[in-house]
C-alpha cells in the first residue's frame, strides 16, 4: 500500500510542479490540458463516418528557466499530460493515427514564449 502511496504522492509534486511553473505572476493557472484539449478540437480531421483523427503529437515549448527547473520531470509530466488527452479522446470517440506523445521542450528558435508554445501534429506508428 505505501508503494501506492508513493506512486500518488510523485504524481501530484509533478503536477504542481508543472501547474506552478506555468503560473505567471498573479495571473491565474495555466491550463494545459485544456489546451491540449483544445488543440485536438481545433486540428480534427473527419477520416470516415464515425471516425475522427485527431493529433497525438504534441510539444510544449516552456520558458528556458521553467524547462530548467522541470528537465528532470520532464518524461512523467508529458505521460500524465498525454493520459489526459487520450482520456479526452475517449470521451470524444476520437482516433489517433499513432501513439499519444507530449513532449516539453526550450524554446526551439531562440524566441522566449511568454508562457509556452503548444505545436501538435498527427504522426502516425512508425
Amino acid at each position: 500500500m505505501s508503494i501506492l502511496r508513493d506512486v500518488e504522492n510523485r504524481m501530484e509534486r509533478l503536477s504542481n510542479t508543472l501547474w506552478g511553473l506555468l503560473r505567471r505572476g498573479g495571473e491565474e493557472q495555466v491550463e494545459v490540458v485544456d489546451m491540449l484539449r483544445r488543440e485536438c478540437e481545433a486540428n480534427a480531421v473527419i477520416v470516415g463516418r464515425g471516425r475522427t483523427v485527431v493529433p497525438n503529437s504534441f510539444v510544449l515549448e516552456l520558458p528556458r528557466d521553467s524547462y530548467d527547473r522541470l528537465a528532470q520531470e520532464a518524461g512523467a509530466v508529458g505521460e500524465r499530460l498525454a493520459s489526459e488527452v487520450r482520456r479526452h479522446a475517449a470521451e470524444r470517440h476520437f482516433s489517433f493515427a499513432g501513439p499519444v506523445a507530449v513532449r516539453l521542450h526550450p524554446p526551439r528558435d531562440g524566441q522566449e514564449p511568454r508562457r509556452y508554445r503548444l505545436h501538435s501534429s498527427i504522426t502516425p506508428r512508425p
